[in-house]
């Protein structure tokens, strides 16, 4: 029997001790606080900056990068070549042995890669307890589960718990968002010296990107009718009854302008650099050699799908009563949209309403009108979906013009160089992707958005206070002082736009329906209710058809960035 390596022997010391113990499924006291209902670290921000809240939502965003990462990989968990003549394992071992995942989360790259690499063992290191219970994992995976030990700790403030030249394997993802610019230089000391000659590491760092909507987006889906919602004085001038628009100032370049100026405010205040991708080559080539620097790849807006098809409408049904005059409501009935090109039955009862398609239904573009739509916006059309206008004309066929969904950056000026050879593999992987697969991208992003938003309440609250000269740019100018409860309000109702308006710009129903899947069911309508709908598409249908050349003009969703070295 041999005995046992230096290695174990230190793993079994830190298995023993009390920050292992620590990371054990017991919760420890005073890890989360809740704000609003999200769950954030109790940290205080100098020490941990990381601003996300620990959401539901964004643990899940983890899965997506690893469905993406295997993509590009051909179904691999790592980047790394482990052919390569710069690879050194253990023994003339073909992968690695000793693993760390600095910032696991919830752990799931850990476990995917302790299938594929069964001699291995790993440590997820991570700041909270947010990692997938091992014993929950199937019987068949017990032996995976013996392999992989949780850690916490905070490596912005403390030395990694592990011994020098421990790891043969670092893998590092998404933690960018919460390590200042100047505690860089310190967290890569600390990965070279837990890594033995010979080891490898790899990491994958996305930039801090706010998605844009352009106006002509977003202002019909707020288009109401209403009253007058202000007070005319004699002099001429008028005031709003309450003190915050519907849409900000003509000034601002969007709509959720003041959203995007609380989020990079967010970051720049904790000095994160909004762009790694330009800071990190740096890092990698002082600390490792045999760097691959990955190209800056950008995936840009989804196209902009089609409007959802309507609802069923609530019909009121009559009866007469014998002994009356007139006619009495029963229980409304729901009918259900038919399905395209399908007559829908006669009623047999008396109806308050007649639906607008009484013979075959057709579903409606949101691409419509005599003149035709500029060409800079990219569409998507659904095969099954028929264009027709209201008044029954349809138009030509379109043809979009094509629209790049990725680009790859070399860091170079000027146009894109012709891609090297490494790099075909790259784009070829990249160019299988539906195009429909950029909505995952824009999903992300704005979740990550959605998951700030209690520190960007506090930014908010700080410029309220002390830098209110700031918020009249983006309309925020209230001719009286307003409680916190009154201003907290109106920040709910910008973020609960962005969220509805990124809903509508993402449109994953459409990406659901083109591989298959059933259209999501919507409540049914009343005609008023229908009525307004029909009014929205409509006015929809003419801003995307008036919409100019420069109004969407190609901007990325999300930018990231693979890099890999060795330690000599």
């Amino acid at each position: 029997m041999s005995s046992p390596t230096s290695t174990q022997l230190s793993r079994s010391a830190a298995n023993n001790s009390p920050t292992a113990l620590s990371s054990k499924r017991q919760p420890r006291k005073g890890q989360f606080e809740y704000k609003h209902g999200l769950r954030h670290h109790t940290y205080d921000f100098e020490k941990a900056p990381y601003p996300l809240a620990y959401s539901k939502p964004v643990l899940e965003l983890e899965s997506l990068d690893m469905r993406l990462f295997g993509h590009m990989n051909g179904g691999s968990v790592s980047f790394v070549d482990f052919t390569d003549e710069n690879w050194k394992g253990d023994g003339g071992v073909a992968t690695p042995e000793h693993s760390l995942d600095l910032g696991c989360g919830t752990g799931a790259w850990v476990i995917d890669a302790a299938k594929e690499w069964p001699t291995c063992d790993f440590v997820g290191f991570d700041l909270v307890d947010i990692q997938i219970p091992l014993k929950t994992l199937p019987p068949e995976y017990a032996s995976i589960a013996e392999r992989i030990t949780w850690v916490h700790g905070n490596f912005l403030t403390n030395k990694l718990p592990f011994e020098d030249d421990e790891f043969d394997h670092v893998h590092v993802h998404a933690i960018a968002q919460g390590v200042p610019e100047n505690k860089w230089g310190m967290l890569f000391e600390e990965i070279n010296r837990v890594l033995r000659p010979g080891g490898v590491v790899e990491m994958m760092e996305d930039d801090v990107i706010f998605p844009l909507l352009p106006k002509w987006f977003t202002a019909p889906l707020r288009a109401r009718q209403r009253r007058a919602t202000s007070v005319h004085y004699p002099n001429g001038t008028h005031r709003g009854l309450y003190p915050f628009s519907d849409t900000q100032s003509d000034t601002t370049p969007h709509d959720h302008a003041l959203l995007e100026s609380l989020y990079k405010s967010v970051f720049e205040s904790r000095f994160i650099n909004l762009s790694p991708t330009a800071i990190l080559p740096n890092y990698f080539t002082t600390y490792f050699r045999h760097v691959t620097l990955g190209p800056v790849i950008s995936f840009f807006m989804p196209p902009i799908p089609p409007l959802q098809p309507l609802p069923p409408q609530i019909i009121t049904s009559y009866v007469v009563d014998p002994n009356s005059d007139t006619l009495d409501s029963r229980t409304s009935t729901v009918f259900a949209s038919p399905p395209a090109h399908d007559v829908r039955p006669t009623s047999l009862s008396f109806s308050s309403a007649t639906s607008a398609s009484t013979g075959s239904t057709t579903v409606s573009s949101m691409f419509m009108g005599t003149r035709r739509k500029s060409s800079s916006v990219s569409t998507y059309d659904s095969p099954d979906t028929a264009i027709s206008t209201s008044n029954g004309i349809n138009d030509p066929p379109k043809t979009p013009a094509p629209s790049k969904s990725f680009v790859l950056d070399m860091g170079m000026d000027g146009e894109e160089p012709a891609v090297a050879p490494d790099r075909i593999p790259l784009r070829n992987q990249l160019s299988q992707l539906n195009e429909r697969s950029l909505a995952m991208h824009l999903y992300r992003s704005y979740q990550l958005v959605l998951a700030c938003q209690e520190v960007m309440w506090e930014e908010l609250k700080d410029r309220i206070r002390n830098r209110k000269d700031e918020l009249k740019p983006f309309g925020w100018d209230d001719d009286e002082e307003l409680e916190e409860l009154q201003s907290r309000k109106k920040f709910e109702l910008l973020v609960d736009r962005y969220r509805t308006d990124m809903q509508t710009r993402t449109a994953l129903w459409c990406s659901l329906t083109g591989i298959g899947w059933m259209f999501p069911p919507r409540e049914p309508l009343s005609k008023a209710e229908l009525i307004e709908e029909e009014r929205v598409r409509a006015a929809i249908t003419e801003a995307r058809t008036y919409a100019d050349s420069d109004d969407e003009s190609p901007s990325p969703c999300r930018s990231l960035r693979v890099l890999v070295g060795y330690k000599l």
